[in-house]
């Protein structure tokens, strides 16, 4: 008895505009999640449960205190509002221990997403 093999299987020709806009129809159908959304709102809650009583909602102070202004932060005071948060700074109490790190750097996202705003 003779077996004969069967024929190659053929891949379907597809060409290659179509294979990209399959793969882009696939990614776009993907959930995009924004970590930085995440890490502000993080902040944010952070922000209310730990600065606003001083440096008011939404970095707005309105009870006339002499707390400092958080909007007029810049990015390249980074290290210099992460000093300040760690080992306090006259009326500011330290924070070194009270909250993580990854906690300050959630409360500074949300102020730069708010000043950016």
């Amino acid at each position: 008895m003779i077996m004969r093999r069967a024929p190659p299987l053929r891949r379907a020709y597809v060409p290659l505009a179509a294979r990209v806009a399959l793969a882009l129809a696939a990614s776009a159908s993907v959930v995009y999640a924004d970590p930085d959304g995440a890490k502000i709102e993080r902040g944010a809650a952070i922000y209310g449960d730990y600065c606003a009583s001083c440096h008011g909602d939404g970095l707005r102070n309105t009870s006339g205190g002499a707390t400092f202004d958080l909007r007029r932060l810049r990015p390249e005071d980074h290290d210099r509002f992460l000093n300040v948060v760690l080992n306090g700074k006259t009326q500011m109490p330290p924070w070194r221990g009270a909250l993580k790190l990854e906690q300050i750097e959630a409360i500074w996202a949300y102020i730069r997403a708010t000043i950016d705003r």
